[in-house]
């Protein structure tokens, strides 16, 4: 069967794998390639040239399409079953590449399903090990009205939450299984211009360390894994065979050779940022203010929505209209199907400003600000921390784990500490904060703080 015959009745459908029939003399192991959240195998030779790189260096290329929105552990468990078949049809261990959360579904069918024995080691390139804030933005209190319209509240995003990702680390590093295959680790710290597909993802993650616009670099880390590299790579580039290849032949080998792991120290940020959401659901005409402080470098105002075709205006305290927004789909893997409505500005006005959208259609929507300063503090950071002139108001979703039905909780309060998260179902408290204050030079501020925690079978709180 010719390659473009495989792969029109392959690709997509989740358990099937195909070998690179065109592949000759082979050399070493049989590679495989995972693919992440809500792609498929596709990812690998698709606009990618990983294909005929990795066929003209003498190996054989293996892919499987797994589910693209189910959690680790359904992966995890069709992993191990189809690993067994390779493993059979190969007689001899395999090297695995993983992109984005294929490296957590690979480390879940190795250590919970019995796996490890199939694979000669691991190469996980950019897989958020500790989970990405941007899943939990995608289960907040602002993002809710457009995840449950674009029906990607999935498992696959449910489980990158921060607040799960601890639990799984809780019950996986810790087991003997779990250092048996080496791991080799690489992270990427580029999302592009403003006009890149990557650009808010980044901008938004750049809050918490170094990223690639889907996860952050100190996330892509394993404390037992060997670190390979860390370069300006983004989401989408880290798995294009001409950028990355040059770093995994030495891990094709029979036997690692010198590996120059890195060295890599977390860049310090030229400033800091902080972010306001807001979001819902409208049909014809809906604005949305906000306001921006004294000392603020630089503002973007990004709408992301189900629509493609809306029009907006943003609207400064001076009377000022912009309307030249930039357009793009998300890439982030956490909002699938979305667009991206953004715009910058520097040295913005301080005062009210106003976001106007218009649509024909009903749109659902959030919107984030997100606001740069240089050398100052933040005014959410500094203020907020035991001022009691800042008002919190703390929206807090709880979603057990083992409910087959996922009922949820929700509940609004202003005082945190009386709200006893252990007494709930195990589950994830998904908690949104929203910040309201003054600066010391009387102006207004808003921002919101989204953080999610795990809380056990047993009442331990992750």
């Amino acid at each position: 069967m010719q390659e473009k015959q495989v792969r029109q009745l392959e690709t997509g459908k989740p358990g099937n794998w195909f070998v690179d029939e065109e592949a000759v003399n082979t050399n070493g192991f049989p590679i495989l390639f995972i693919h992440g959240i809500h792609t498929s195998s596709e990812t690998w030779f698709s606009g990618n040239d990983m294909l005929p790189i990795t066929r003209g260096a003498g190996y054989q290329s293996v892919f499987i399409d797994l589910h693209p929105d189910k959690d680790m552990w359904r992966n995890g468990e069709l992993l191990a079953a189809k690993l067994r078949e390779m493993h059979e049809y190969f007689n001899e261990k395999i090297v695995v590449v993983s992109h984005s959360k294929g490296g957590i579904d690979i480390q879940s069918a190795l250590v919970h399903y019995g796996a490890s024995s199939y694979i000669e080691r691991v190469i996980t390139l950019s897989s958020p090990h500790h989970g990405s804030e941007l899943a939990d933005l995608a289960f907040s209190k602002w993002a809710g009205w457009l995840t449950d319209a674009l029906k990607s509240k999935t498992p696959a995003v449910f489980s990158l939450q921060t607040g799960y990702m601890k639990g799984f680390r809780a019950e996986t590093d810790g087991r003997e299984m779990a250092g048996c295959v080496p791991f080799y680790t690489f992270g990427g710290t580029g999302w592009g211009g403003f006009n890149s597909e990557l650009f808010w993802g980044g901008l938004y993650l750049s809050r918490f360390g170094q990223s690639d616009g889907a996860v952050l670099v100190k996330s892509s880390r394993l404390p037992y894994a060997n670190e390979v590299a860390v370069e300006d790579w983004t989401h989408t580039t880290i798995k294009i065979g001409s950028k990355i290849y040059p770093y995994l032949k030495n891990l094709y080998t029979e036997k690692v050779a010198s590996v120059p792991y890195a060295e890599v120290n977390e860049m310090p940020p030229a400033g800091e940022t902080s972010v306001l959401h807001r979001g819902g659901e409208y049909e014809g005409v809906i604005r949305e203010r906000f306001s921006v402080e004294e000392g603020v470098e630089s503002i973007t105002v990004d709408w992301i929505s189900d629509r493609r075709d809306t029009m907006y205006e943003l609207v400064g305290p001076d009377g000022g209209v912009f309307k030249q927004w930039s357009l793009s789909e998300d890439a982030t893997g956490y909002f699938p199907g979305a667009y991206h409505h953004s715009i910058l500005l520097s040295r913005p006005v301080s005062g009210k400003w106003e976001v106007k959208a218009r649509s024909t259609q009903r749109e659902h929507y959030m919107v984030s600000i997100l606001f740069y300063k240089i050398g100052m503090s933040d005014a959410a950071g500094s203020l907020a921390v035991g001022d009691p002139t800042v008002r919190k108001t703390y929206t807090i979703h709880h979603i057990p784990m083992k409910s087959g039905k996922k009922t949820s909780t929700l509940i609004t309060s202003e005082e945190l500490s009386s709200l006893p998260l252990a007494d709930f179902e195990e589950g994830i408290h998904n908690i949104t904060t929203d910040l309201e204050g003054k600066t010391m030079q009387g102006q207004n501020f808003q921002r919101t703080m989204v953080q999610t925690i795990y809380v056990d079978g047993k009442g331990n709180i992750y």
